[in-house]
């Protein structure tokens, strides 16, 4: 049986052990297009290392290209752009899905089977025959209780595959991004005064910056001795119903709380994942929030990482300026 490792020992440990090797080697970073590609993509650029990027045909790459970036483009339901990408890489790091595509409309019903599962695939599948050494999976905390969601299939074959696999995996599992579901699209829109809560919403959830999680992408695949699997949140454990409490009292008034049942959710996930699978995959995820995600923020401040809190999120975004529904974040 493989070795599931945990992160331990001193704050610095992987920074430390990080080899002047590796970080001159190849990286190819792929899901760059989204943001949180892009932000682990610049994290590895800030350390000095090797960085390609893989990015869909439309996307821009100025800001990744001026900080000195090789830019591919290519698709991930393109097996010969997936192995032009791979070829010379010595680490491959994923965490493209093509949810955000699908929700806006962008993408096919088959985008999870297409992109999240049959492209990462032939991804490993390409890495291994391109002689690379180490693959960087990002997947989601606690996926193994979504399975029924189309989403959460993909990601969990891909881990499998990985497992099988004689490329070193490193398997991240953050819990949910503060900056995707506490926002408008995740059925927070403070701007109008609608907050959704899906299920009971009393569960408290870690959530976790991007930034923090993409700083600790670019440790664990620098370090010569990363954990092959590690799983993890934010510092600060919050409730949906919290979360409404937090954004009120930051907007200074009441709001209408709407309330989604675990029934709705559960029922949801699994008669809309032929007809809306995006839609399924997020009433999947968001029943799987409800029973709560209690990760903590120990591997990230074994990094060195200092995690922001939900609140901290929550007060910043919310006393912002700039209308909420104006501002747009690419998780794909």
């Amino acid at each position: 049986m493989r070795e599931q490792a945990t992160t331990t020992g001193p704050r610095t440990t992987w920074i430390e052990r990080r080899s002047d090797a590796r970080q001159k080697s190849l990286i190819l970073v792929c899901g760059a297009s989204g943001e949180p590609g892009r932000r682990v993509a610049g994290r590895l650029i800030e350390r000095g290392a090797n960085v390609r990027v893989l990015l869909r045909a439309q996307a821009d790459a100025a800001e990744l290209q001026d900080c000195g970036a090789e830019i591919v483009r290519g698709d991930f339901r393109n097996r010969e752009s997936i192995e032009r990408a791979v070829r010379g890489a010595a680490t491959v790091v994923s965490g493209v899905t093509a949810l955000g595509r699908m929700l806006a409309g962008t993408e096919g019903r088959d985008g999870f089977r297409a992109v999240d599962c049959e492209g990462n695939l032939a991804l490993v599948e390409a890495a291994e025959q391109a002689g690379a050494a180490r693959f960087v999976f990002i997947s989601v905390g606690g996926i193994e209780r979504a399975p029924q969601t189309p989403y959460g299939r993909a990601k969990l074959a891909v881990e499998a595959r990985l497992l099988r696999s004689p490329l070193r995996e490193v398997i991240v599992r953050p819990v949910a991004f503060q900056e995707v579901v506490l926002s408008a699209a995740a059925g927070l829109d403070w701007d109008n005064g609608k907050l959704t809560i899906f299920g009971r919403g009393e569960a408290p959830v870690r959530y976790v910056a991007l930034d923090d999680v993409a700083a600790a992408v670019a440790c664990w695949t620098l370090a010569d001795d990363p954990p092959r699997r590690v799983e993890f949140g934010g510092p600060e454990g919050v409730s949906r119903n919290e979360v409404a409490t937090l954004i009120e009292r930051a907007v200074g008034r009441p709001m209408k709380r709407r309330r989604v049942p675990r029934l709705v959710l559960a029922g949801g996930s699994r008669i809309l994942k032929r007809l809306k699978p995006e839609l399924a995959t997020v009433m999947g995820l968001s029943l799987m929030m409800d029973d709560g995600a209690e990760w903590d923020d120990r591997p990230l401040r074994e990094l060195g990482i200092e995690p922001r809190p939900a609140s901290a999120y929550i007060a910043q975004t919310v006393g912002s300026q700039e209308p909420h529904n104006r501002r747009s974040l690419s998780v794909c």
